[in-house]
C-alpha cells in the first residue's frame, strides 16, 4: 500500500494491535466485545459537546460503562473484572479516547492509578472486598499524591500519617486529585511517622471517600477535558486502622510508582486513539475540500503534513505496543521506557492535534467540529502525570548514572544498530558534561538541567528511533518503513542540536530574567480584573451561625 493510500479515511479506523491479537484469546475476545459496544453507544449515548458546556459527563455514562465491564480492565475475573491482557486493555483505551476524551480519561484513571495498587498491593481480604466494586463501577477509585506546594514530587510529600494505638491519624491537604470528589475510594500517599514524630518512610493507605476528615474542596476549572472532575481534598484528623495500610509501612514509593507506571502505558493508549480520530476528520476533510491547487489531499504541502502525522500515530501504536508485549510476557520493563511511553505519546498526540486543527483552516478553529475540543483536551496529557520537562531532566539524571543501560536496551534488545551509530559519542559526550550532584555552582546546575533534559529527549527518541527500525525489519510494509525513517530523522535534528553546545545554554539567569519581565509593568500595566462576576455564596441570612 502506498503512502498516499494510507491516508485515505477507511484506512485510519483500525484500533491498536488488531493485526497482531490472538483471536482465540478469552482476553481478546472480551476487548472485541468491549470495542464494539463502545463504538455503538459512542453512536447513540455520547454528546462529547454537552458533557464540555456542562463541564460534567452525563451520569448515566458511568453507570453504563460500569455495567459493560469498563471500570474491571485488568480486574481477575474471579472479583468480576475482565482480566485483559496489556495489549487488549490499551486496543479498549484507544477506542475510549474516541468515544470521548473525558470518558477514556476517567476510565483510564481508573483502572491504572486507582485500581493497580489494590491489585498489587493489598491483602486478599480487601482485594475480596473492593475489586468487586471497582470492576462494576459502584464505585470509582484514584490516587491522591501532589500537593499545594510540591505537585507531584512525591519526595516532599508532607501529608503526615502519625502512627497511634490501632491505626493512624492523618492530616494535610492534596490537591489535583482526579476524581476526587466521585471516589468512593482513594490511595493516599502520607509521609509516616511515630508516635513521638520519628519518620518512618512514605506509605500508602487505601482510604474510603466518604470517610470523616476526608473532605473534597474545590473543582479546578480547566481549560480542557471539562467534564473531568479534579478536586483539592483537605484531610484533617482522619482516622485510618492498621490494615488500611498498601502493602508495608515506608512502601509508599513502590505503590506510586505501580500506579504511574501502569497509568503511562494506558495514556498511551488513549493517545493512539486521539491521533487516529484526528488523522480521519483531517483526511476526510482533505479529501473534499477545493483550494487554489485542486483538492486539499493533491497539495503536495498537506501530504507532507498528513505523512509525517501518520508516521508519528505508527510511531506511537509500536512503542505502546512494545510495552504490552513487554508486560504480557512478565519481562521487567525499565522505567526509562515507561517514561519513554508518556512523554512520546502524548508530545506527539497534540502535535497530531494541532496540525489537525491547521489544516481544517477556520473549520479547525470552532469547537463544534471535534478537533478544537481534542487539542483543548489533549493539552492536560502534556503535564498530567508527570509534565514533560520534569520527565525528560529526571530521565537524563538516572541516565547518567549508567549509560550503558540504554545502550544495552537498544543495542540489544531491539538490534537497533543504525540509532546507536546515530546516537554516536554525542550522547556519551552529554553525559560526561553533567555535574555528579546539586552541590556546584549555580550556573553550573543550570547548565545540568539543561544537559538532563536533553539527554533525556536524545534517550526518548532513541528509544522510539530503536522500536520502529526492529518493526520496520519485521514487517517490511511500507508504512514501518516510513515510519522507521521518520524516527531516524527526528533523532538525527536533535542529535544536530544537542552538538551546538552554545546555542543551548546560552541563557539569561534568573536575575536578568526576573529584571526584565518586572519592566513589563512600566509597558503594559499590572492589570488585575476587578468587575464582579455571578454571585453564588448562600444568603447570610439562610447560613448556619
Amino acid at each position: 500500500m502506498s503512502i498516499d493510500q494510507a491516508l485515505l479515511p477507511a484506512d485510519l479506523l483500525d484500533v491498536t494491535g488488531r493485526e497482531a491479537k490472538n483471536e482465540s484469546s478469552g482476553s481478546a475476545a472480551r476487548a472485541d466485545g468491549l470495542i464494539s459496544f463502545i463504538r455503538q453507544y459512542a453512536d447513540e449515548r455520547v454528546n462529547s459537546s454537552l458533557m464540555d458546556d456542562r463541564r460534567c459527563v452525563t451520569p448515566g455514562a458511568i453507570l453504563d460503562l460500569g455495567k459493560a465491564g469498563l471500570f474491571g480492565l485488568q480486574i481477575e475475573r474471579k472479583y468480576g473484572g475482565q482480566e485483559l491482557t496489556h495489549a487488549d486493555t490499551y486496543r479498549v483505551l484507544s477506542q475510549a479516547a474516541v468515544m470521548d476524551t473525558n470518558l477514556a480519561l476517567i476510565v483510564g484513571v481508573h483502572n491504572a492509578i486507582g485500581v493497580t495498587p489494590v491489585r498489587s498491593f493489598a491483602d486478599e481480604r480487601v482485594k475480596a472486598d473492593v475489586l468487586p466494586q471497582l470492576a462494576r463501577g459502584t464505585s470509582l477509585a484514584t490516587l491522591a499524591a501532589s500537593e499545594p506546594d510540591v505537585g507531584s514530587n512525591v519526595q516532599g510529600i508532607s501529608t503526615t500519617a502519625t502512627s497511634v494505638p490501632g491505626g493512624y491519624v492523618v492530616n494535610g491537604a492534596k490537591c489535583w486529585i482526579s476524581l476526587g470528589s466521585w471516589a468512593g475510594h482513594v490511595n493516599l500517599l502520607t509521609k509516616t511517622t511515630d508516635e513521638n514524630g520519628r519518620a518512618k518512610g512514605l506509605s500508602a493507605f487505601l482510604v474510603e471517600g466518604r470517610s470523616t476528615g476526608f473532605v473534597p474542596g474545590a473543582e479546578a476549572v480547566t481549560l480542557g477535558m471539562r467534564g473531568f472532575p479534579q478536586n483539592r481534598i483537605d484531610i484533617k484528623d482522619l482516622r485510618l486502622p492498621a490494615d488500611a495500610l498498601l502493602g508495608e509501612e515506608g512502601q509508599g514509593m513502590a505503590v506510586a510508582q505501580s500506579a504511574f507506571y501502569g497509568g503511562r502505558g494506558m495514556l498511551g493508549g488513549a493517545c493512539v486513539g486521539v491521533m487516529k480520530r484526528c488523522l480521519q476528520l483531517s483526511a476526510r476533510f482533505a479529501a473534499r475540500r477545493s483550494v487554489a491547487t485542486g483538492k486539499l489531499l493533491d497539495n503536495g504541502r498537506a501530504q507532507q503534513i498528513l505523512s509525517e502525522c501518520l508516521a508519528a500515530t505508527r510511531a506511537v501504536e509500536i512503542l505502546v505496543g512494545q510495552v504490552a508485549e513487554e508486560l504480557d510476557a512478565g519481562r521487567e520493563v525499565p522505567a526509562e521506557l515507561f517514561s519513554a511511553c508518556k512523554i512520546l505519546s502524548t508530545e506527539l498526540a497534540f502535535r497530531v492535534a494541532d496540525w489537525s486543527v491547521q489544516l481544517l483552516g477556520a473549520r479547525g478553529y470552532l469547537d463544534t467540529n471535534v478537533v478544537g475540543k481534542l487539542f483543548r483536551d489533549i493539552r492536560l496529557l502534556r503535564i498530567f502525570e508527570g509534565a514533560t520537562e520534569t520527565l525528560t531532566v529526571y530521565m537524563g539524571s538516572v541516565i547518567a548514572k549508567d549509560p550503558r543501560q540504554l545502550a544495552e536496551l537498544i543495542g540489544d534488545r531491539y538490534g537497533a544498530r543504525s540509532t546507536l551509530e546515530l546516537l554516536g559519542t554525542t550522547y556519551v559526550d552529554l553525559m560526561a558534561g553533567l555535574p555528579a550532584s546539586d552541590k556546584v555552582t549555580r550556573t553550573a546546575r543550570r547548565n545540568r538541567h539543561i544537559l538532563a533534559n536533553i539527554t533525556g529527549e536524545l534517550a526518548c527518541w532513541g528509544m522510539l528511533a530503536a522500536m520502529t527500525e526492529h518493526t520496520a525489519r519485521s514487517t517490511a510494509t511500507e508504512l514501518d518503513q516510513y515510519t522507521a525513517f521518520w524516527a531516524e530523522r527526528q533523532l538525527a535534528d536533535r542529535v544536530h542540536r544537542a552538538r551546538d553546545g552554545k546555542r543551548q545554554y546560552g541563557v539569561f539567569d534568573a536575575a536578568f530574567l526576573s529584571e526584565q519581565i518586572a519592566a513589563y509593568e512600566t509597558a503594559i500595566g499590572d492589570v488585575q480584573q476587578s468587575l464582579a462576576g455571578e454571585d453564588r455564596e448562600l444568603d447570610g441570612l439562610l447560613t448556619r451561625r
